[in-house]
């Protein structure tokens, strides 16, 4: 993952100046810079990003008809390789910007429809001076994009683009109120600044004579195929698009797995050791994290028997060594968005492990629950066709969930939207309108929340999504929301920082459009889950550690409950100790958030106050860290529509 800007007409050198220093972040070691043909394009990346499992030694690539930067890792080349030669088109080098600018050649804007990766991109068209980007189907790096006068920019950095287009004053209090109240599904949509907007993942963007154009390029699968084959032969097509997928992926040296004792990280490292030979096995380790006994989070003896079976050393990590809420001002302050996930410093920790190793590259499990598992939502799924029989032995089968959260999950995705809204006025109260909506946070102002229409974001954004039917719907939005993307591309870049790349076998797109074509029943039946992932593993796993368990394992709520009430005192004083920016912003009641601070440092608030409580400090520690008071004052200003007066630094 790099830094990547690109302008398309000129903007003024000053505000340029604090745009790139802004990437420094993503990069800093290493930059190039092209400019010409009224644009310019500049890519800035860490030393060892230049080697050859990388970007090798290029940053920005210039040839007679383009110039390409790209934060991009590719993967199947080898198909891709034979395309374009087919087509007659001559390689000039094997780096991820030179496959990108040859497939451009070949096919234009439609090139995104021939490469597989994760990436992020800008090409530059001299001859139509056309600016283009694109992001990855599951947008695993972040992009965004602001107009400038009449052109455009786009850069790896909201704060680059905020600073291009006039500052970071202009804050989107829609985005920020969003993470504030504890809600999230609408995140992603949009940066924290106004005017600079996120490309959504899967869409590529066209700037040509003034015009901008955004358009979505990848469709999944609208429903499971109507004939499939049977789960024998899918088991084995599985298994080889996941040992091909983890293939693709691997360094040429070394490669940690990140393994718990789940059914998706023992899965890639298990399809890995078979579709390697025996002399190359050793080149995919596992680094797991050890738990004490008793904690919900322990898999340590699962972990031990798959890498027993392969023969293989785990690199244990201690879950008593890793912090989770240390810094968090100061990362808050640094970072260009508020900090995405509560689990950063779990997985910089991972991330050093793997260093330690001596790898860059390290694999995991993502993408296993969207793709193999569905939620409660399958029994309305069960209810909507008719199907009472399997509704109620589905329903048996989960019962120590507890009848009430059944009922819910069978009833309310069936309700229509008109009845909902009428049982909310008539109770005088919200009422969940959406089986996957989260309550508002009680320090939100209401009238906040009203004005900027918080609610309505996050409902806006789940109902957009649809399937064939209930439960196939939610596996689109396990893929599709950009709440995902949007924390998956924060982590990456975080990650940056410790020198490791993660990469996501599950998530290779050839395997993820295999799974949505399959049977949702594959996903949730009674006393079983993921039973495709678990059949596809037959004999690459232990027996005993393919069976259904009769209690989930890893649960890592202790973990981060213990750490919670470690580190929240102090975080809390911090919060304190400063008049709250979400106060003078008219976000919260400062009482009320006050009250649910203290609580929490005093260890008597439930986990999702704790969670939600997270999510307000880190955007309060985050505008503390911007070019503060200005920046509050200005938008407050917008906000309230009157003169404010300027808060204390």
């Amino acid at each position: 993952m790099s830094g990547l800007l690109a302008i398309s007409r000129s903007v003024f050198a000053s505000r340029h100046r604090l745009a790139v220093a802004c990437l420094d972040r993503l990069g800093g070691d290493e930059s190039g810079v092209w400019s010409g043909d009224d644009a310019s394009v500049m890519v800035t990346r860490k030393n060892w990003e230049l080697g050859c499992d990388f970007s090798d030694r290029v940053l920005v690539l210039e040839t007679a008809s383009c110039v390409v930067g790209a934060d991009a890792s590719l993967y199947h080349r080898a198909d891709l390789v034979r395309a374009l030669s087919a087509a007659g088109i001559s390689l000039t080098g094997t780096s991820p910007s030179h496959l990108i600018a040859a497939s451009y050649q070949l096919w234009g804007e439609s090139l995104v429809d021939h490469i597989e990766g994760d990436y992020a991109f800008v090409i530059w068209d001299r001859r139509r001076q056309r600016l283009i980007a694109a992001r990855d189907p599951l947008g695993s790096r972040p992009l965004y994009f602001a107009r400038v006068g009449k052109g455009v920019a786009i850069a790896s950095s909201s704060k680059s683009l905020a600073e291009l287009i006039g500052g970071t004053g202009n804050l989107n209090l829609a985005t920020l109120g969003t993470q504030v109240a504890g809600l999230a599904w609408a995140l992603g949509t949009d940066s924290s600044f106004d005017g600079v907007e996120s490309l959504a993942p899967g869409h590529r963007l066209a700037h040509e004579q003034c015009e901008l154009r955004v358009s979505r390029f990848w469709h999944p699968p609208a429903a499971p195929d109507q004939r499939p084959v049977g789960a024998e032969q899918a088991a084995e097509e599985l298994r080889s698009l996941l040992g091909n997928a983890v293939t693709q992926r691997l360094s040429r040296d070394l490669t940690t797995v990140w393994m718990s004792g789940g059914w998706d990280s023992t899965a890639v490292f298990a399809a890995g050791q078979h579709a390697l030979a025996p002399s190359d096995r050793g080149r995919l380790r596992p680094v797991s994290i050890s738990y004490p006994l008793g904690d919900p989070g322990r898999e340590d003896e699962i972990i031990s028997r798959v890498a027993s079976h392969w023969k293989a050393d785990v690199r244990w990590l201690r879950s008593d060594d890793i912090p989770l809420l240390e810094g968090l001002a100061e990362r808050a302050a640094r970072s260009d968005e508020p900090p995405a996930h509560l689990y950063e410093l779990w997985n910089r920790q991972l991330a050093r492990t793997t260093r330690d190793a001596g790898a860059r590259v390290t694999l995991d499990g993502g993408g296993g629950d969207q793709l193999f598992q569905v939620s409660d939502v399958a029994l309305a799924a069960r209810l909507q066709k008719g199907e009472l029989v399997e509704f109620a032995r589905l329903a048996t089968s989960r019962r120590g969930r507890g009848w009430r959260h059944l009922a819910r999950a069978s009833v309310l995705p069936l309700l229509p939207e008109s009845l909902l809204r009428a049982a909310g006025r008539w109770l005088h109260r919200p009422i969940p309108r959406h089986y996957f909506e989260r309550s508002v946070a009680d320090w939100m102002r209401p009238e906040f929340v009203e004005r900027e229409g918080l609610r309505e974001r996050d409902l806006a954004v789940l109902r957009r999504v649809r399937g064939k039917d209930l439960a196939h719907a939610e596996s689109m939005m396990y893929l599709t929301l950009p709440v995902w993307s949007h924390g998956a591309s924060y982590m990456r870049g975080a990650l940056l920082d410790e020198g490791v790349e993660v990469r996501s076998p599950l998530l290779d797109l050839r395997l993820v459009e295999f799974a949505l074509r399959r049977p949702v029943s594959e996903r949730a039946s009674p006393g079983e889950t993921k039973t495709l992932l678990r059949k596809s593993m037959s004999g690459l796993l232990p027996a005993d550690v393919l069976a259904p368990r009769k209690f989930r394992t890893g649960m890592t709520y202790g973990f981060s409950k213990l750490r919670m009430r470690e580190a929240y005192p102090a975080l809390v004083a911090q919060l304190l100790s400063k008049p709250l920016r979400l106060a003078d912003l008219g976000m919260v009641e400062p009482a009320k958030l006050r009250a649910a601070a203290e609580r929490c440092s005093a260890g008597r608030a439930d986990e999702a106050v704790q969670v939600n409580l997270f999510h307000a400090m880190k955007v309060e520690f985050w505008l503390r860290g911007l070019d503060a008071p200005a920046a509050i004052v200005s938008a407050a200003r917008k906000q309230h529509g009157a003169r404010v007066a300027v808060p204390a630094a």
